[in-house]
């Protein structure tokens, strides 16, 4: 067997999806072929698992915004580290580490192989059209050193290759996988209907929109319970929404648990009402534990469920057609009990981790054997 291929992996502070991915690649990697190192700052959670795992670790001072003194002293110290690493790929993780890894590897006399990752779309309904045409102006040059782009979904490589104008080749699409585990499941001492969500409150996730709809099964199912689990900036102001709906005493803000997952499991429907999502990693947990799901259609989420078979899609915004499809779970055991188990048998095909990091894996070869 050849030489190891080394990567080094750069990455902002990433708590969420970004660390998720980043974990369950790092766990997948034949460490017989790939010798990886974690280039990122080190006040994080992330590093600390990392570390605490035995895994190659580099500190780089290295923020979430745009912060020019900050970025050019991180692209300075990136430059001198991957000069004396000498990696064989660079895979950089989100749009920022993007930035500022590309801009230190392009000077580079031996430069390694530039794989980027995009997590999340690049614009929002805030961003004007100067800020829109400068961060596409960039990163077309940037485009130039990158060897390879990797879109978590679809309509993440769809809006990137559109908005930015680069070409579609260089973007392929690998979907996010997790190692599924199998919760058992008990039965509730509670037998009231359980409708939840997981999301971080913040306005992108739309659970003003879950909440409202909350108050409308309210008044047909006068018995259901409904549950948040998350934290965020929005955590008041969603208390307060549901205490002036008259639902305070029927919704639990449990904030974040270690033990997601296992509540989840518990509930009758899962409910993602986000105004936007790139992918939606909970709604592929809430299915892998055979959970019936009703999600905004927007982004990449009707690229995880059909609207029919395998989970309900609503209009985002709009809590009457949430409650609507609600509703249809509730009052149908079997229909909610044949999605859930399409959905269940669909995620599990689909968004394994180990065919994430063996499509990672074929791509860094791939790379590899290019001259």
């Amino acid at each position: 067997m050849g030489e190891k291929i080394t990567i080094a992996y750069l990455v902002r502070p990433a708590e969420g999806g970004i660390k998720s991915h980043l974990l369950t690649l790092l766990a997948g990697l034949d460490r017989s072929r790939f010798e990886p190192v974690v280039i990122g700052p080190p006040d994080t959670s992330l590093f600390d698992e990392l570390v605490e795992s035995g895994c190659g670790t580099i500190p780089l001072d290295l923020t979430g915004d745009l912060s020019p003194v900050r970025d050019l002293k991180s692209i300075a110290r990136l430059r001198g580290i991957l000069r004396r690493l000498k990696p064989d790929i660079l895979h950089i993780h989100s749009a920022k580490a993007g930035l500022v890894g590309r801009i230190a590897a392009s000077t580079l006399l031996h430069r390694p192989k530039i794989v980027l990752t995009m997590h999340s779309f690049v614009f929002d309904e805030r961003t004007g059209p100067r800020k829109r045409a400068v961060v596409a102006f960039v990163e077309r040059r940037l485009a130039r050193v990158t060897d390879r782009i990797i879109a978590v979904s679809n309509a993440l490589r769809d809006e990137f290759v559109a908005q930015m104008s680069i070409r579609p080749d260089l973007v392929e699409v690998i979907p996010n996988g997790i190692e599924f585990r199998d919760i058992p499941k008990s039965a509730r001492d509670d037998e009231r209907p359980m409708i939840g969500t997981v999301a971080r409150l913040a306005p992108q996730k739309g659970v003003d929109t879950f909440i409202r709809a909350a108050a409308l099964i309210h008044e047909t199912h006068p018995s259901a319970r409904f549950t948040i689990i998350g934290d965020g900036p929005l955590r008041k102001s969603l208390q307060a929404l549901a205490n002036g709906l008259g639902i305070n005493d029927c919704m639990e803000f449990l904030g974040f648990r270690s033990d997601a997952l296992e509540i989840v499991s518990t509930f009758d429907v899962f409910v993602l009402s986000s105004t936007w999502e790139t992918f939606g990693l909970t709604l592929v947990e809430a299915l892998s534990q055979g959970v019936p799901v009703v999600a905004s259609n927007v982004g990449g989420i009707p690229e995880i469920i059909d609207g029919e078979k395998t989970g309900l899609l609503a209009e985002s915004g709009d809590p009457n057609d949430f409650a609507a499809k609600i509703r249809r779970f509730l009052d149908d055991k079997n229909l909610a009990a044949r999605t859930a188990q399409a959905g269940n048998e669909s995620v599990r095909r689909r968004f394994d981790a180990r065919k994430m990091v063996a499509d990672t894996t074929n791509l860094y070869q791939r790379l590899m054997n290019r001259h």
